[in-house]
């Protein structure tokens, strides 16, 4: 429902370009051991691209479904490996919906995967390296997904 009302809130709620997919989440280091973030984590993902059909040129929208709660996110992609991409909008989902007004949780394309482009049909090997995830200080996690276009 709160995934549906930050769509709701985009002109890309009705996005004709999506990519849909899973992979892993894994945590670094036990970085986010004391908020109770360990090991590794199956997710489902969702991947809406900026510039590509019927999608917005300034903004991705992301959302990671676990088992347990969803983080969805958008942002205006910088398609460089290492660069920082800064979330504009976060809404995290665990017992209740929560967008923090400055979201901290940022990321970047690890050098050996894919970045997304508007013109991919498929993304096979999709990491991003996560600090701050889910707005805890420290907390590192790679996310290791593959996607594929509707």
């Amino acid at each position: 429902m709160t995934l549906l009302a930050l769509g709701a809130t985009s002109p890309a709620a009705g996005a004709e370009t999506e990519f849909l997919g899973g992979g892993f989440l894994v945590v670094r280091n036990d970085s986010c051991a004391e908020y109770g973030w360990t090991g590794t984590h199956q997710v489902l993902a969702r991947l809406a691209p900026q510039g590509a059909p019927g999608n917005p040129d300034d903004q991705t929208q992301v959302a990671l479904l676990l088992s347990t709660g969803t983080i969805a996110f958008r942002f205006n992609s910088v398609r460089n490996y290492r660069y920082t991409q800064v979330i504009d909008q976060a809404t995290y989902v665990w017992n209740g919906p929560w967008s923090p007004e400055e979201p901290t949780m940022n990321f970047y394309y690890h050098y050996v995967g894919n970045i997304p482009s508007p013109t991919d049909t498929a993304l096979d090997n999709l990491v991003l390296v996560f600090n701050n995830f889910n707005e805890h200080p420290g907390c590192r996690v790679d996310a290791y997904l593959a996607l594929r276009r509707n």
